[in-house]
């Protein structure tokens, strides 16, 4: 069994923010074609940052991850140059508004229709220019240091729950507290692994990991094995206990990931919903073909190093779901889940491949 859990990871993660070191051109370019293997019509990326500090640089990778194989230069006296890649329709609006000054009209630019436009991918270098954002885009962030780039990429997105609505979710839902408690601590898994993974420069949405790991279990209460009131330490209001059995009764028959899901895709929450869904065990045999992004998989395995409020080996966790619950299941519903194990030891070791750290040190 592992080391006790710290919440000195969990009490920072939203004040982080993605955070990269390039020391060469080579290294930001390999950085934005990461980023550019993600993007999509309708995505609007927003760069900000002094001349030299890697801007353009990270531009070219972008239209490399797009599969763009024209040369990418600045286009600062054309403002707009437009690139189209060979294997999809997509196209890649490459803005420079270094010569303009904060509010010039745009109008004459065509950037109010490419940003309209659902195939077309836009990349503003000298973003600081524009007076008003969207509420979906990336912002990125560069710093000249002594001998590297500092690049801070923040995703975001009004398909992803703010942090300062999470508390009142749980109110929403009388998340209990023990099962806030786990919440915390499968966050402070999920910190630990995104962070090491930025450590490699690979891209991952913080944002969207954060707000989909605080949410992953809002709807606990909806399956629990037996409602007692005499096994919670909380205070247990009328009022919460009637909340309680209210939910349980609305959502009867329904996992707490698909009830959980379903609330967030009726507030249009629909990125936070779909990571929240990922969680669910049987996920990883039934579908797995659902655990295709970095964060979808983070989300994941953190939730099955957790036993209640403590971090523990796969090898514990699995030991002690056999142990409370396989003596309720048929003999398909053990199958399934052995196949669960087998599974999620594999994805362990998918995840920790080429990583500085190995799981026993997620603590």
């Amino acid at each position: 069994m592992y080391a006790h859990h710290s919440y000195l990871t969990f009490i920072i993660f939203h004040l982080l923010k993605a955070i990269y070191n390039t020391k060469t051109p080579e290294e930001t370019i390999e950085l934005g074609e990461k980023l550019g293997y993600r993007l999509k019509g309708g995505d609007l990326v927003l760069l900000f940052g002094d001349l030299g500090s890697g801007k353009t640089h990270f531009v070219k990778g972008i239209a490399k991850g797009l599969g763009i194989d024209e040369t990418i230069k600045s286009p600062t006296f054309a403002y707009v140059n437009n690139y189209r890649p060979q294997t999809t329709d997509y196209i890649l609006c490459h803005y420079d508004l270094y010569r303009l000054e904060k509010g010039d009209d745009l109008s004459s630019l065509g950037f109010k229709e490419t940003l309209e436009d659902e195939k077309a991918i836009n990349v503003v270098e000298w973003a600081d220019r524009l007076v008003k954002l969207p509420d979906k885009y990336i912002c990125i962030d560069f710093a000249t240091k002594k001998d590297h780039h500092r690049i801070k990429i923040e995703f975001f997105d009004p398909e992803t729950v703010p942090e300062n609505m999470i508390e009142k979710f749980y109110e929403e839902w009388g998340t209990p507290l023990h099962v806030r408690t786990h919440i915390k601590q499968v966050t402070n898994v999920a910190t630990q692994l995104a962070n090491a993974f930025i450590k490699k420069n690979e891209i991952i949405n913080l944002n969207l990991l954060y707000s989909a790991v605080m949410m992953h279990d809002i709807a606990r209460v909806c399956d629990f094995y037996k409602l007692d009131r005499s096994h919670f330490k909380e205070e247990i209001t009328d009022e919460k206990w009637e909340k309680w059995k209210d939910i349980r009764k609305k959502c009867a028959g329904i996992h707490h990931a698909d009830a959980a899901r379903d609330f967030f895709k009726k507030l249009n929450y629909l990125k936070t919903a779909e990571l929240i869904y990922i969680h669910k065990s049987r996920v990883i045999a039934e579908e797995s073909e659902l655990l295709n992004t970095l964060e979808k998989k983070i989300i994941y395995y953190s939730d099955k190093r957790v036993k209640h409020d403590e971090i523990v080996s796969l090898k514990e966790r699995f030991r002690d779901g056999w142990e409370r619950y396989g003596e309720y299941d048929d003999t398909q519903t053990r199958k399934l889940f052995e196949d669960v194990e087998k599974r999620t030891f594999e994805l362990e070791k998918e995840l920790f491949e080429g990583l500085d750290i190995e799981p026993e040190d997620i603590n």
